[in-house]
């Protein structure tokens, strides 16, 4: 019984006295719908609960089945054929069958689906490229055909080199279709799906509750920890004091000098997941004085990267001389990253017409992202950097919901943002964050509102190629473009940080950020 009160101490029992894993994290989930939400707080939750099609096999970018068990295409890559599991359920007790994929993907696809609602679904737009039944802008996917109750068809506009990667993505997972139709708001904050985990509670801005679920049976392993309990600390000097006492047996979004200290305890590791983020500075063309390229350069010349990495990120941080992470398909090895060269900041300033330099205004979140641990501190330095340049900058932190509603606006001059990969796919880093689809307001992800209609049919190409060799020249065009014309300054890609105490077991860090609670174990092997 004394062994037993001092687990429940430190967290790693529920009330019945069943292991349990406790998780903290700087911020809450903003939806739990994985369809038009866009942040990893949001997803990684999401993808406990529900099941896409195919998945990422943990630790990897590698294409696993998940609801299907086998797939494949025909008509030269303009028809996608999946065939399910037999048995799957989802949480509520209704069939996970071809009519429930059917019915997910119409309310994505088609503006006038009964289900479709005024949601955002941003990353819909931002691999398929639009709406089904958008008759200016409809995107690759046609149609989708219910074959069997086993089998389902999706029927493309054209030939997709990235369709597969993109259906694997956490944004695609299948929810219960009875659960959508009886309340679609409600579903983005109870969602039903098929996953290793059903959601027993979600208090706001406190925590989020996990049960395994007792009719998963996905290829995955069913969940050993039966309890996963996800914390909302925005203080971390409160987090890391919390694990350091074992109130927490998990913590993300570890700052660089809290995860030095925190590796040198006995009973606490740190775990680096995969650099496949980015961390960058977007300019909005359509405010004055970033129209102008000149302008544009000279901001990149100013950022000292190789400082604020040394001063502010830990091992393995790399600068962001290519868009896309070290490793991609399409990385271009010519392009580096602007040289730190204050003095020629200055001239370019002066030869765009600003001889004196300008004002402007920084927007940034207060609340650290995996690519950013800490925003203020990171915005602070490149302030001073473009100080010495003659750039005065005004920073503006806002509350992360605020601040991008306010950059998906277009409200800024400039704003310091990043992106976590989702699928090892270089198309999941330009497309969405730098291609003319994506600058539409007031949802856009583009928030550098760059239109250039080279990059547009790069990208278009990119999409619609199957030959690697043809798609790896591709965004090496991509890569020497976006170097040349700064719509965005790529500022590092850096290993994501977190600290779990020893007792924890079989924790997988993969790229896509998933934690996979299905796979950890707490307290035995």
């Amino acid at each position: 019984m004394l062994l037993a009160l001092g687990l429940a101490g430190c967290g790693n029992l529920d009330e019945s006295g069943t292991p349990q894993l406790v998780m903290a994290r700087v911020k809450d989930a903003v939806n739990l719908d994985p369809s038009h939400a866009t942040e990893g707080q949001s997803l990684n939750v999401a993808s406990e609960i529900m099941e896409g099609l195919v998945m990422f096999r943990p630790g990897t970018f590698d294409v696993a089945g998940a609801l299907a068990q086998k797939w494949w295409a025909s008509d030269g890559g303009r028809r996608w054929t999946f065939r399910l599991r037999p048995g799957a359920r989802f949480s509520d007790g209704t069939p996970v069958d071809a009519a429930a994929v059917k019915f997910n993907f119409d309310r994505w696809r088609l503006q006038r689906d009964p289900y479709h609602g005024a949601f955002d679904y941003a990353y819909w737009v931002s691999e398929f490229g639009g709406f089904s039944d958008d008759p200016k802008n409809p995107g690759v996917v046609r149609d989708v055909i219910v074959d069997s109750p086993r089998q389902v068809t999706f029927v493309l506009s054209s030939p997709s080199g990235t369709f597969l990667r993109n259906v694997a993505m956490q944004s695609f997972a299948i929810g219960s279709p009875a659960a959508i139709e009886r309340d679609p708001q409600a579903f983005e904050q109870h969602p039903i799906g098929s996953g290793p985990y059903v959601l027993r509670e979600w208090l706001r801005d406190d925590h989020i509750t996990l049960d395994a679920n007792p009719s998963y049976s996905g290829p995955l392993p069913r969940p050993r920890v039966q309890t996963v309990v996800i914390r909302d600390i925005p203080d971390q000097a409160t987090s890391v004091l919390s694990i350091q006492k074992g109130e927490l047996s998990m913590l993300t979004d570890v700052r660089s000098d809290d995860a030095a200290m925190l590796g040198a305890e006995r009973d606490i590791a740190i775990v680096r997941q995969p650099s496949n983020n980015l961390a960058y500075v977007a300019m909005n063309i359509e405010k004055k004085p970033f129209d102008n390229v000149l302008v544009r350069r000279a901001v990149a010349m100013a950022i000292d990267i190789p400082a604020i990495l040394r001063a502010l990120y830990g091992p393995g941080t790399i600068p962001g001389d290519n868009w896309t992470p070290p490793g991609m398909l399409g990385e271009n090895p010519r392009v580096k990253i602007w040289p730190h060269d204050v003095a020629g900041a200055k001239r370019l300033l002066a030869q765009a017409g600003f001889p004196h330099g300008f004002a402007t205004t920084l927007f940034l979140p207060t609340t650290p992202r995996p690519y950013m641990p800490d925003p203020q501190r990171l915005a602070e330095a490149i302030q001073a950097d473009l100080r010495e340049a003659g750039i005065a900058v005004t920073l503006e932190p806002l509350e992360f919901g605020v601040f991008l509603a306010k950059i998906q606006n277009g409200e800024h001059p400039m704003c310091l943002i990043g992106w976590s990969g989702d699928n090892g796919d270089p198309d999941n880093f330009y497309y969405p964050l730098l291609d003319q689809d994506s600058a539409v307001k007031p949802f856009a992800q583009n928030y550098a509102f760059w239109r250039d209609p080279v990059f547009h049919r790069l990208m278009l190409a990119g999409q619609r190629s199957v030959n690697e060799a043809e798609r790896r020249k591709i965004y090496q065009q991509a890569a020497q473009l976006v170097h040349d014309q700064v719509p965005a300054i790529p500022l590092l890609h850096t290993p994501v940080p977190l600290a779990l105490r020893t007792s924890v077991h079989g924790f997988v860090a993969s790229p896509d950020t998933e934690y996979h609670f299905e796979l950890m174990n707490v307290g035995t092997q």
